[in-house]
């Protein structure tokens, strides 16, 4: 029958018995895609203007703060400021994801994701410190004066829908597998 292959196609796609497949979860992959495109997003929108001397102004963004902490060599402030802002979080929701749609939320590896789920939910704001902690460091400086932009309103909404999606998830683990 035509149209049946597409069927087939989305049950190859996902586990029988996944969270995809429950009607109380089924909004959490679609939101997931949605909290990374926003994350994506906030990577190349500004987050801050910095004005020196009152004629110098610059926009920055993660990206190209990121980019410019490793074309300075300061690999390790690179390494906290992209993981901690891009991977850890692209890396958070991609997991929510194969989780939503892969796991059997009733077999063991259901109770692993749980736990893989509350251990990720725990590092859930530190994407967050980081961006505020470079602002900070930029605001005590006496040359420049810092003005805060769209970038980090849209980084702190993925990073709050981030949280809601863990904890939803989690439930629906709990959930599936039994638990309260």
């Amino acid at each position: 029958m035509p149209g049946n292959e597409r069927i087939g196609a989305v049950r190859r796609w996902r586990h029988p018995y996944a969270l995809a497949g429950r009607a109380g979860a089924f909004w959490i992959g679609p939101l997931a895609m949605a909290n990374l495109a926003l994350l994506v997003a906030a990577w190349f929108l500004p987050i801050m203007t910095l004005t020196k001397f009152w004629f110098w102004s610059d926009r920055v963004s993660l990206w190209e703060t990121a980019a410019g902490l490793l074309q300075q060599g300061e690999i390790l402030l690179f390494a906290i400021v992209a993981g901690f802002s891009m991977v850890f979080p692209a890396a958070k929701l991609l997991t929510a994801g194969w989780v939503w749609a892969r796991v059997d939320a009733a077999s063991p590896g259901g109770s692993r994701a749980v736990r893989l789920m509350e251990a990720l939910g725990r590092w859930s704001m530190i994407d967050v410190f980081v961006v505020a902690l470079i602002v900070v460091a930029v605001k005590v400086s006496l040359v420049a004066d810092v003005g805060v932009h769209s970038g980090i309103y849209v980084f702190t909404a993925a990073a709050a829908l981030s949280i809601a999606l863990m904890a939803w998830i989690g439930r629906a683990l709990k959930h599936a597998a039994g638990g309260t």
